[in-house]
């Protein structure tokens, strides 16, 4: 009998794989096996960073043995793998690997062992700064282990661990702190959403896009930023100030994208709401009906109504854009939508279903703010976006950053005669010195996508590309119908 029970243990010992710790490490140690280093490769052909191989007992042994080499990188971010019906994938932020060219080779993944595997974006979301990634021709090997969501809601002054790779140098640090809010507000560029968690687990930059875990080693968040705040010139971090995407919300978002060709669902009603910017500072008008959008589902429903306050959506009350946003943003294609007007004394109550939105919605947004907004049209050209004036309007003008260098800084926007036709290369948000956060576009689906981003902002810039193939920052401002700047939200 003792020599049968010790043969059964012998056994036991020696079927363990290298990788089969899940029994001796705990749960934090077996996290970082699922957490990876994410690199965005110089475009000129600098396209990989040497890894090391190694083995050893535990988790930690192999994360830390030795350093990773991101001397090639031109950015880096974390993330971590996920598990979809039998394959893996990598979850990271939008803004860890948006500058990407996208070229095979041009994202690459870092594992536990320093091994490295090419990626390929797959589906993200900007709106809430998630990105998927997918395995590009290497398959992940066993050394990967995916990460599970947490089921349970995160709560707040409950234990949260953060790991990542904070400044690209310290891979697979891990840092403590308590949940400290909930459902918290996050602008990136300017159109804010709700749905972070704010905790204590102190991050710096190249965390973005790793796992937030609790005490099982399970993900309640994603890591996204850190509060900073400008102060003349002077930029300060506020480390206890962390934010995450709320896991339950990031699992949600990716299931959407891994059902929906890599995009997450969303209602489109074809309004433009609008409201003017406070006067020195001060509180921002309620908002009001700007617009709406060609063959959308309100343009009948609403076509009276253009004017009229918004008071409340589907019984939520609504006092500013981002009251709009955040119940919106939690309404799905197909469901039914009851705004609350208010005009003088009339207090009207519409109702409409919302469709969705949609690649072609996607550009009846682009068309009508180019119309509502600027002097000219867009077309979509083989070689991209062009902006296109009306040949019979006698003159065409346009706001234009002058400045001795190129993208500008401390620029001054001065009207000028405008050309008939301009090649678009990028568009976003834009301040008064012609500095502003620019998104690559190449579709009126990229026009659109970048407008909804970046239109609370009041003004979009854009770097266009003249007859001459010469850039220029340009901006357009959104006005009301008493030319008053506004800012907009398209939904």
């Amino acid at each position: 009998m003792l020599n049968r029970v010790f043969f059964a243990l012998v056994c036991l010992l020696f079927s363990k794989s290298l990788w089969s710790q899940e029994g001796i490490a705990n749960p934090l140690e077996r996290a970082l096996s699922g957490v990876v280093t994410v690199a965005v490769l110089d475009v000129s052909g600098e396209d990989q960073v040497l890894g090391y191989a190694g083995a050893a007992r535990s988790y930690a042994d192999i994360a830390y043995e030795e350093s990773l080499d991101m001397s090639a990188a031109f950015s880096n971010g974390s993330g971590f793998v996920i598990e979809y019906q039998g394959a893996y994938y990598i979850l990271t932020n939008v803004h860890v690997i948006d500058a990407a060219s996208g070229e095979p080779g041009s994202i690459m993944a870092y594992s536990i062992t320093r091994e490295q595997y090419p990626m390929k974006v797959v589906g993200g979301d900007s709106f809430y700064d998630l990105a998927l990634l997918a395995f590009d021709g290497k398959e992940p090997g066993e050394e990967l282990q995916p990460l599970s969501f947490s089921r349970q809601e995160a709560e707040l002054a409950q234990k949260a661990y953060s790991i990542g790779n904070p400044l690209g140098q310290y891979p697979y640090t891990i840092t403590e702190g308590i949940i400290s809010g909930k459902n918290r507000l996050f602008f990136r560029p300017t159109t804010g959403r709700f749905g972070f968690l704010q905790h204590t687990a102190t991050l710096i930059w190249g965390n973005s896009g790793g796992p937030l875990v609790d005490e099982k080693g399970e993900v309640i968040g994603v890591n996204t930023w850190i509060h900073t705040r400008n102060d003349q010139g002077q930029n300060y971090l506020f480390s206890q100030l962390n934010f995450a995407l709320e896991g339950q919300l990031a699992q949600k978002l990716f299931r959407e994208m891994m059902e929906n060709e890599g995009r997450v669902k969303r209602a489109f009603l074809g309004v433009v709401f609008s409201s003017s910017k406070g006067l020195l500072g001060g509180p921002e008008s309620p908002p009001v009906i700007h617009s709406l959008i060609e063959g959308s589902p309100a343009a009948e429903v609403l076509k009276e109504r253009i004017g009229y306050t918004v008071t409340g959506l589907n019984s939520q009350p609504v006092k500013t854009l981002q009251d709009i946003v955040r119940t919106l943003e939690a309404s799905d294609p197909g469901q039914d939508i009851t705004l609350e007007l208010k005009k003088g004394i009339i207090s009207p109550e519409e109702k409409l279903k919302a469709g969705e939105l949609t690649g072609a919605n996607l550009e009846k947004i682009a068309h009508h703010f180019f119309k509502t907004f600027t002097d000219y049209g867009l077309e979509e050209k083989s070689q991209g976006v062009q902006l296109a004036g009306n040949p019979v309007k006698s003159s065409h003008r346009l706001d234009v950053a002058i400045s001795d260098s190129y993208p500008p800084e401390n620029a001054t926007f001065e009207e000028q005669p405008a050309e008939l036709t301009y090649g678009m290369a990028s568009l976003g948000g834009v301040d008064n010195y012609g500095r502003g956060k620019f998104y690559r576009v190449r579709s009126l689906q990229d026009v659109a996508t970048t407008i909804r981003l970046n239109s609370l902002e009041g003004h979009l810039g854009a770097d266009l590309l003249d007859e001459g193939q010469k850039l220029r920052r340009v901006r357009f401002f959104m006005v009301d119908e008493e030319m008053n700047e506004v800012k907009v939200l398209f939904y």
